[in-house]
């Protein structure tokens, strides 16, 4: 360790006896949670996160939560990385005993409070959230304090080819783009699109406005034959898109001569149950 690297992460933060109290604990004794939603961390935003560290001290404690021996670390994962790179021996923690369902909203919570998460861990992490927990859309909007059809629109980018999320999860890509690319079903089509996106680095209302453009229309010379099935595509896609936002899975409306039928999308039995619910409802 060289002479200007701290023992410890000391901080300035709250008096002693304060309902939040923080202690300082062995940093070879705290680990990561597995579970926690941020999957990547940038080097050198890291690397200056340890340079503030080095010269003020870590100016939040983290949240941990005991586990066996040692502590789990629920939120604070880059100020923990930050210290072990300056080689400190202690870290500033607040002690907190909750479940892993409230670890894990509490990881989540404060990453995307924090703007620290790319738009595809947050919805992989949402959806991890909804399919081992149980909880409905409704509920999980109201712990994130977002609107129920914002968190049905991010889950909507797990739809995308995982190339796709590579480029969102990048930057290439910004959440608004994805929003309108995963309303398209063709994934050939979407690749099409994200290449004309990036080469003339269309802005999301340019790339709405010129997905909608493309859509094929018929020429106003025929009225009738035309107006009709163009009315009935609107109609369809109108249905398919109330239909993902009210589920949150991905819906596709099938119209042949005789008979249609409707696809719902789903992950396994327990993305199936939930979906099953949100259809019936209460009903028994």
């Amino acid at each position: 360790m060289s002479p200007n690297t701290p023992s410890t992460c000391a901080l300035e933060l709250q008096p002693a006896g304060s309902p939040r109290e923080f202690q300082l604990l062995p940093i070879e004794q705290v680990v990561p949670n597995p579970k926690q939603p941020r999957r990547t961390f940038d080097q050198e935003k890291l690397r200056e996160l340890a340079s503030s560290i080095r010269q003020h001290g870590v100016i939040q404690p983290i949240l941990v939560r005991r586990l066996g021996n040692g502590f789990q670390i629920i939120s604070g994962e880059r100020r923990f990385q930050a210290c072990k790179l300056l080689g400190v021996s202690h870290i500033p923690a607040v002690m907190k005993e909750i479940g892993d369902q409230e670890a894990m909203l509490a990881g989540l919570i404060e990453n995307i409070q924090r703007e620290d998460l790319n738009p595809v861990e947050e919805a992989q992490a949402m959806r991890e959230i909804l399919l081992k927990y149980g909880l409905t859309h409704d509920q999980l909007a109201e712990k994130l304090g977002r609107s129920r059809s914002a968190l049905t629109n991010r889950l909507r980018i797990l739809h995308l080819p995982a190339d796709i999320q590579k480029l969102i999860a990048e930057g290439t890509l910004s959440a608004g783009h994805a929003k309108i690319l995963a309303g398209i079903r063709d994934p050939k089509a979407i690749r099409a699109w994200v290449k004309k996106v990036v080469r003339h680095e269309l802005s999301v209302y340019e790339t709405e406005k010129q997905i909608a453009d493309a859509r094929p229309t018929k020429s106003p010379t025929r009225p009738t034959k035309g107006t009709g099935k163009m009315s009935s595509d609107l109609h369809v896609a109108h249905v398919e898109a109330s239909l993902q936002e009210a589920l949150g899975a991905k819906v596709r409306i099938r119209q042949g001569r005789a008979r249609g039928r409707i696809e719902i999308e789903f992950y396994d039995r327990e993305d199936l149950e939930r979906v099953i619910e949100s259809l019936l409802g209460n009903r028994p």
